[in-house]
C-alpha cells in the first residue's frame, strides 16, 4: 500500500502531465486577443468612465441580468486596471484556474474509483472535449471555468469532511455563475451513491441555493422574450438531446466539415452514445455519478432553448470524463479502449478547430482595432469615419465600442458602410450620425477605408 505522501506525489505528477498537455494543445488560446463582450466588460476599469472598486461594482446586475462579481466584474475590472489592453494576463488566469481544477478532478475521481489510471484519464477526457476549448480562448466566458473550480473544490472539501469550508466555497461559487446553484444536487448525489450517512448534511445547502435564486430573480427579473427567456416546456428534451449530441464530438467536428454525409456524423454520434452508456454501466457507481453530474449541470441551460452554446458544456462534460475515465480503469477496460480512442479521435480535432475559430475571430478584432487606433493617432483632431468594414469586423469588435478604451470618443460608420453590413440586429445604422453627410463633405472628418483581408 502506498502512503499518503507517495499518493500525493503521484497525483501532482499526473496532474502536471495533464497541465503540460493543456498548455501544449491549447497554447494558441494564450495568443487570443479580446473579442465581442470583452470590450464591454473592460469598460468597468478602463475607458472614459472607469468605476471605483465598490460593492456596486461587484454585485450590480450586468449583461442579461447576470450577477457574477468574481468571474466578470472583478476579473475584468482588476486585470484591466493593472494590465490595460493586454489580453495575456487574462488568459493566464484562466489557464491557472483550469490547472487547479485538473488537480481537484484527479483527487475526486481517485476518491471515487481508487484508481490513479481513472483519475488521470478523466483529466485528459475533460480537456479533450471540444466544448471545453472556447473557455480558454474567449476571456468573457471565464465564468465557465471559474464556477467549475469552485464546485470541484466544494465537493472535494465535502468528501474530505470539511463541511463549513465547503459551504464558504459554495457561496463563492454562486458569484461565478448561476449554474452553481446546482451544487447541492451534486453533493447529495455523491452522498447517496457513496456515503448515505452524509446525505442529511447536504440538505441545508438547498436553502442557500433557494435564497440565492430568489435574490437573483428579485435583483434581476427574468427576461420575458428573446434568446435569454426561460421556457419550461417540452423543449427541454430536445435541448438535452442537442447538448448530448454536441458533447460526444462527431457533431462538433462535422460542423467544420460540412461536405461530410450527415448520416456519417449521425451514425458516429449514435455509436459513441451507446459506447458511453455501456461505459457508464461498466464503471459502476462512478458511471452513475458521472452520468447524473452531466445532467445536473445542464439543467439551468435546458430551459433556454433559444440560447444554446457549446461552452455551456464546460462543466457538464466533466461527467462524461468521469464515465470514460472510470471505464478505462474497470475490469472490462479492454472493451472500452476503442471507444475511448474514437472519442479522442473526434474530440481532439474538433477542439483544435474550435480553438482556431475563436482565436482567429479575436485576431480579426485585434487587427481592426489597432488599425483604427493607429490611424486616429495620426489624425487626432478629425471626426473619424470607417468605410468598407465587414460583418466579422463589426461583430467581433466595433459594435461593442472598443475605441473608448483608447480615449477615442467617436468613431462613426459612413452611411454606405452601415447599409452594406448584414447585421441581423440592425445596430449598424445607429453608428451613423444624423449630420454624417455634412461632416464627410467638410474638412472636419477623415475616412478610413477597409477591405476584406486588409
Amino acid at each position: 500500500m502506498q502512503n499518503a505522501s507517495q499518493q500525493r506525489l503521484q497525483m501532482l505528477a499526473i496532474s502536471g502531465f495533464a497541465a503540460l498537455f493543456l498548455v501544449a494543445f491549447y497554447w494558441r488560446a494564450l495568443n487570443a486577443w479580446f473579442y465581442q463582450d470583452d470590450f464591454g466588460w473592460l469598460h468597468l476599469g478602463l475607458g472614459p468612465h472607469p468605476m471605483a472598486f465598490s460593492a456596486k461594482l461587484l454585485f450590480a446586475p450586468k449583461a442579461h441580468g447576470n450577477i457574477r462579481p468574481w468571474s466578470e466584474n472583478l476579473f475584468f475590472w482588476g486585470l484591466g486596471r493593472v494590465f490595460g489592453m493586454n489580453p495575456l494576463p487574462f488568459h493566464i488566469v484562466i489557464f491557472g484556474t483550469v490547472i487547479a481544477s485538473l488537480v481537484l478532478l484527479f483527487a475526486i475521481v481517485h476518491r471515487l474509483t481508487g484508481s490513479m489510471l481513472a483519475a488521470g484519464a478523466a483529466q485528459l477526457f475533460w480537456i479533450a472535449n471540444p466544448n471545453f476549448s472556447p473557455s480558454l480562448a474567449w476571456a468573457s466566458i471565464c465564468n465557465e471555468t471559474q464556477y467549475v473550480f469552485f464546485i470541484l473544490l466544494a465537493l472535494w472539501l465535502f468528501m474530505d469532511g470539511r463541511y463549513w469550508l465547503q459551504i464558504i466555497v459554495f457561496v463563492l461559487a454562486l458569484g461565478s455563475q448561476e449554474t452553481a446553484v446546482m451544487y447541492p444536487c451534486i453533493a447529495s448525489l455523491w452522498a447517496l451513491v457513496y456515503d448515505r450517512t452524509r446525505f442529511r448534511l447536504t440538505l441545508p445547502l438547498y436553502a442557500i441555493s433557494a435564497s440565492f435564486t430568489a435574490f437573483h430573480f428579485y435583483a434581476a427579473p427574468a427576461i420575458k422574450s428573446g434568446p435569454y427567456a426561460i421556457h419550461v416546456d417540452s423543449r427541454v428534451f430536445s435541448t438535452l438531446k442537442t447538448y448530448v449530441t454536441m458533447a460526444l464530438g462527431p457533431e462538433r467536428l462535422g460542423h467544420f466539415h460540412w461536405t461530410w454525409p450527415p448520416a456519417l456524423v449521425t451514425t458516429a454520434g449514435l455509436v459513441l452514445f451507446l459506447a458511453v452508456c455501456a461505459a457508464a454501466i461498466a464503471a459502476g457507481r462512478a458511471g452513475v455519478f458521472g452520468a447524473i453530474w452531466f445532467v445536473i449541470l445542464l439543467v439551468p441551460f435546458l430551459v433556454l432553448p433559444d440560447h444554446i452554446f457549446e461552452y455551456f458544456l464546460t462543466g457538464p462534460s466533466i461527467g462524461l470524463a468521469i464515465i470514460l475515465g472510470a471505464a478505462a480503469a474497470s475490469p472490462r477496460r479492454a472493451l472500452f479502449i476503442s471507444a475511448a480512442a474514437a472519442y479522442l479521435a473526434f474530440s481532439l480535432p474538433a477542439a483544435w478547430q474550435i480553438t482556431t475559430w475563436y482565436v482567429n475571430r479575436s485576431l480579426i478584432a485585434r487587427d481592426f482595432v489597432e488599425k483604427v487606433v493607429s490611424y486616429h493617432n495620426t489624425h487626432p483632431e478629425k471626426t473619424l469615419f470607417l468605410d468598407g468594414i465587414d460583418i466579422d469586423q463589426f461583430n467581433s469588435a466595433y459594435v461593442n465600442i472598443p475605441f473608448e478604451l483608447y480615449g477615442m470618443s467617436t468613431v462613426w460608420l459612413t452611411p454606405e458602410a452601415a447599409a452594406k453590413i448584414n447585421d441581423p440586429s440592425h445596430f449598424a445604422p445607429l453608428f451613423v450620425p444624423a449630420n454624417a453627410r455634412e461632416l464627410l463633405s467638410s474638412s472636419q472628418a477623415a475616412t478610413l477605408q477597409f477591405s476584406r483581408g486588409f
